[in-house]
């Protein structure tokens, strides 16, 4: 009862006007190849493989899944020879049945497939595929059934007559096949059609002309949900789905207590856990594994990445963080910028135009306004003031900053890595620091105030103005 699986994704996707391969454009976050692989995850296959052609190397980094195997078409001659060289990735002992899939059709749930898996073993079936039923059924490959209502084959549009132009059930490209059956079958295709190539459609039909004793039956399940098997072609049909995709992640938020306060510009990952009485404001961007803690709020315009974010935590508008953690009951922006690396122990402020890299700040430290932390360790209750810079960077290497707990750092002080500062430190402001500071310090690096009498009214003479400055004030007038 073993599965094996093979997803198709060499295709070149010509109708995206696209340099990039078809399957690696986005969904919900992701490449759509990945979301095609983890669908058929839920079969448990073993092993799956990935067919790839254009771009293969970026196709394989993006499929996401460690067990996977990789078979490359090259030329390209159509689905039938795509099948064909994800089986020579299968072991020639393999007895199950082969699940194949497209890597561009990323709609497909995991529930739906283990029903296609459940249905085709019920019916002892040797072959199966999933059709639809479509009242406008397109260019779609059309299900030919015959007198008794049985599958005979499936007719490419291209090849189709009128009348069977006519059927409104077509194939979806999902198949599950007996590994011997698939062997054989795809061993007999031949490139007899408009596009010369080898169609793995046929193998329906062939199957079906061996059907004699019943032992090799084919049979079609027709799906509920024909908008599951919708496949991606242009990019009309990928921002379609990207706004399907993100209205079902929206509603199941607010179902469960999540205040959306403009749904429609509220970008959320399915990937991301929010917890209830959480309020997102317009034009929040939650991209990938964040986790939000009850009750926080983000105020807008806001892009957040790989974060987690502890209960109360307040984001104001702007602020943009990745792959960082943000402690309870914090405080953050207007456009701060926590980059990866931050962590924040909770009882935190990082405010407007603060920048934070690689940055750990103990539970209380704060840093309100217009500073860069970055490669540092700042203690609890620590105060840092405006304009403060840690200097890690020397041209080559990046140094650590340490700070300790309870120090307050003035404004304009910059830190030169690698240097330590000690705790219940008071730092002037002005003041550079190239060496480490005791506990309990006042430092300071201030230059004798110097002042020349009369040298603005000299100055001004030097350039034409008067003494008060009133003949440049009407020249800029």
């Amino acid at each position: 009862m073993s599965v094996a699986a093979i997803i198709l994704a060499a295709g070149k996707g010509t109708r995206m006007r696209s340099k990039r391969a078809k399957v690696l454009h986005e969904l919900g976050g992701e490449p759509m190849i990945a979301r095609a692989i983890r669908a058929a995850a839920a079969l448990e296959p073993e092993p799956i493989v990935i067919v790839v052609g254009r771009q293969a190397r970026e196709v394989e980094a993006a499929a996401g899944f460690s067990k996977a195997r990789f078979a490359l078409q090259e030329p390209q001659r159509g689905t039938g020879d795509a099948a064909r060289c994800g089986l020579s990735r299968i072991p020639t002992g393999f007895t199950g049945d082969v699940f194949i899939a497209y890597g561009d059709m990323p709609a497909i749930t995991p529930a739906t497939l283990r029903a296609f898996l459940d249905a085709h073993r019920k019916r002892g079936a040797k072959l199966s595929f999933i059709s639809i039923m479509l009242d406008d059924p397109a260019a779609y490959g059309r299900v030919i059934r015959d007198g008794g209502g049985m599958v005979e084959k499936i007719v490419e549009f291209r090849d189709a007559t009128p009348a069977e132009r006519a059927v409104k059930e077509i194939n979806t490209g999902f198949y599950l096949v007996d590994a011997a059956l698939l062997r054989s079958a795809l061993a007999e295709l031949k490139p007899g059609n408009a596009q010369g190539e080898y169609y793995l459609t046929d193998i329906v039909a062939i199957a079906r002309a061996r059907n004699e004793s019943e032992s090799e039956k084919v049979e079609a399940w027709v799906a509920a949900d024909p908008a599951e098997f919708a496949g991606i072609n242009s990019r009309e049909e990928l921002a379609n789905m990207e706004a399907e995709i993100r209205a079902a992640v929206n509603r199941k938020l607010m179902q469960s207590g999540v205040t959306l306060v403009d749904p429609p510009t509220a970008y959320i990952s399915e990937q991301a856990e929010i917890a209830p009485d959480c309020v997102i404001g317009p034009n929040v961007q939650i991209i990938g594994m964040c986790k939000l803690g009850e009750g926080v709020r983000i105020d807008g315009t806001a892009w957040l990445s790989n974060v987690t974010i502890g209960p109360r935590c307040h984001l104001k508008l702007g602020v943009r963080a990745e792959d960082c953690v943000i402690g309870e009951d914090s405080e953050i922006g207007p456009f701060a910028n926590l980059r990866a690396g931050t962590e924040l122990a909770g009882h935190n402020r990082i405010g407007n135009f603060v920048e934070t890299k690689k940055a750990r700040l103990g539970r209380g430290a704060k840093a309100s306004h217009l500073s860069y932390l970055g490669d540092a360790t700042i203690g609890a209750d620590t105060n840092i003031g405006c304009g403060v810079i840690t200097v890690n960077y020397d041209g080559y290497d990046k140094h650590q900053t340490v700070i300790g707990d309870r120090c307050m750092v003035g404004c304009d002080t910059q830190l030169v890595a690698p240097v330590k500062v000690g705790n219940d430190v008071y730092v002037a402001s002005g003041t550079t620091i190239v060496r480490e500071v005791r506990d309990g310090s006042l430092v300071m690096s201030h230059h004798p105030q110097r002042e020349k009498a009369g040298w603005m009214a000299a100055w001004r003479r030097q350039h034409g103005d008067s003494p008060d400055g009133s003949l440049k004030r009407t020249k800029d007038h």
